[in-house]
């Protein structure tokens, strides 16, 4: 394939025809590319604006919320201690295994697209596209999912304001980061990250001082895997923030370490405590009328300490403006990606001056709203399953697709012979190709149990709704998979032609890193 022209002027860069046809322009509509370093000048471009600190507190407090205070109960519920203990460790070691994979291409490829831009440019567009809407649509069901929590938690207090304004309120926190420039938000997540990292050592503490069978059977632990995955899914915001980070080729294996620390001291040591303090047949866990029965303050409960479960809730509702916050972020910069790609409308590529995919961070907005205000009409348990349902199935699919365009990447370098594992920070897995072969394995076996207690429920007969609130994406993945193959007439890429060059021009160039430049964002720039 003709290499792209590199160039770090705003001006536009054409892309041979043989390219187009041959390489990753074949995704659909035939439209300009352009590097990632630079983008249309009436689009503007994303600035790397995160620092080292913003990323590493991402990895280690991003997805703490909803799926460690509430989901893990209902987990407990349904699979009893042992189903948490057998669930929760297997998705964690494969959420870890994930990072590792996708951090291959993330750190050789930084930009925002991530393992959809990937996808595209190394198994096939169609792939790409399947995936990128997936996560897009699964990203906007957090938000919701998340607000239909938010005025339950309130009623841990008061019942008197309407659902409806509680949410709103939530929204307007969730969108109101995302109106101001990049760095608002990164100090955004910063400040409560470290507000739950405080609040989950001292629950997890309390929870060691007050510590005194399969209730479902094989379905019980098989629907564990689901709320797991809904727990600690969403690792993939780290390779879409790569793209917004200043070094992410340094920055991105050390914010891995704290990925490290809060899946294992975190969410392992929560499962542990849970299953030891919390019976599953307690009758306050995920009841339908009070979604916001945590386990954990249910402990507390037990245990008559007062002021804690206050403190739980009160950072639960803070959790869940940050989660979705960084859902907004997620979808938004999802759209703009795949905009730029060719898949999605060339309007959402735009960027403002500061930065901003104003255009996408609308639409999200609009899409994301219109979905919290559905939860007025239903119970916030109901919501809140078919919501997180939705976004757990979307975490399996990425699961899948990330060792397969892993598998492709270094197919690519291979027969080009790109010396790429060579460079400094390349971030190369010690163990390939064996860690991909895990993660697809396991995650291909945890999605058929999923798909097992949806067809066939442990309580009741088989039935559509059981089965669409936990498969929704499934039929999703498959409809946009196929159809955008058979619209766009794409096909697999070659390994011979797969670009090698765009997102990582820099790195071509340069191919070292100042170690001053190192030292001082090491020890400097205001972290």
């Amino acid at each position: 394939m003709a290499d792209l022209e590199k160039t770090t002027s705003v001006k536009a860069t054409s892309v041979p025809t043989s390219s187009v046809e041959n390489g990753v322009g074949n995704i659909g509509p035939v439209r300009e590319y352009v590097n990632e370093s630079a983008a249309a000048a009436n689009s503007g471009q994303l600035v790397r604006k995160f620092k080292a600190r913003h990323v590493q507190m991402i990895a280690l407090a991003g997805n703490i919320g909803s799926g460690v205070f509430i989901s893990l109960g209902a987990a407990l519920q349904v699979g009893g201690a042992p189903g948490i203990l057998i669930g929760y460790p297997l998705i964690c070691v494969m959420a870890l295994t994930m990072l590792t994979v996708m951090g291959e291409a993330v750190c050789l490829f930084p930009t925002s697209g991530s393992f959809i831009d990937h996808a595209a440019r190394f198994v096939d567009p169609s792939l790409g596209f399947a995936i990128g809407f997936c996560e897009w649509f699964g990203a906007l069901t957090v938000v919701a999912a998340e607000g239909a929590v938010f005025p339950v938690i309130i009623s841990y207090w008061t019942t008197e304001v309407p659902a409806a304004a509680l949410m709103t309120i939530y929204l307007v926190v969730v969108y109101a980061f995302h109106l101001m420039p990049n760095r608002w938000f990164a100090e955004f997540e910063f400040c409560t990250g470290a507000v739950k990292v405080v609040t989950m050592a001292i629950v997890l503490l309390t929870s060691v001082a007050i510590l005194p069978v399969f209730p479902n059977g094989f379905r019980g632990v098989a629907r564990v895997f689901l709320y797991a995955s809904w727990a600690t899914g969403g690792q993939e915001i780290l390779g879409i923030a790569a793209g917004e980070t200043k070094m992410p080729r340094y920055d991105m294996p050390r914010a891995s370490v704290n990925l490290f620390i809060r899946i294992i001291v975190i969410f392992g040591s929560s499962c542990i405590l849970v299953s030891v303090l919390v019976p599953y047949n307690e009758p306050l866990l995920l009841n339908t009328s009070n979604v916001a029965a945590s386990p954990f303050v249910i402990a507390m409960g037990y245990a008559g300490i007062k002021v804690l479960p206050d403190i739980i809730n009160v950072v639960l509702l803070i959790c869940l403006c940050c989660i979705g916050s960084e859902s907004i972020f997620i979808a938004s910069r999802i759209q703009t990606a795949m905009s730029r790609m060719g898949m999605f409308p060339a309007i959402f590529g735009r960027v403002d001056s500061k930065g901003r995919p104003m255009i996408s961070l609308i639409s999200c907005f609009l899409i994301a709203t219109a979905m919290t205000y559905m939860c007025v009409s239903t119970t916030g348990a109901i919501a809140f399953n078919w919501f997180s349902s939705i976004s757990a199935t979307t975490t399996f699919f990425a699961w899948m697709v990330i060792p397969v365009t892993n598998w492709c990447m270094h197919r690519a370098l291979k027969a080009q012979n790109d010396p790429a594992f060579s460079l400094p920070y390349a971030n190369k897995n010690s163990f390939w190709p064996f860690e991909s072969i895990f993660l697809f394995v396991s995650t291909l076996f945890t999605f058929a149990c999923t798909f097992y207690v949806s067809v066939i429920p442990d309580e009741g007969s088989p039935n559509a709704e059981t089965f669409f609130e936990t498969m929704l994406c499934f039929p999703v993945f498959v409809v946009a998979y196929l159809g955008y193959k058979l619209w766009f007439r794409t096909k697999v890429q070659d390994p011979m032609t797969a670009d090698l060059v765009r997102g990582g021009g820099s790195w071509i160039k340069k191919r070292w890193i100042s170690w001053i430049s190192i030292m001082v964002s090491r020890f400097g720039g205001g972290r």
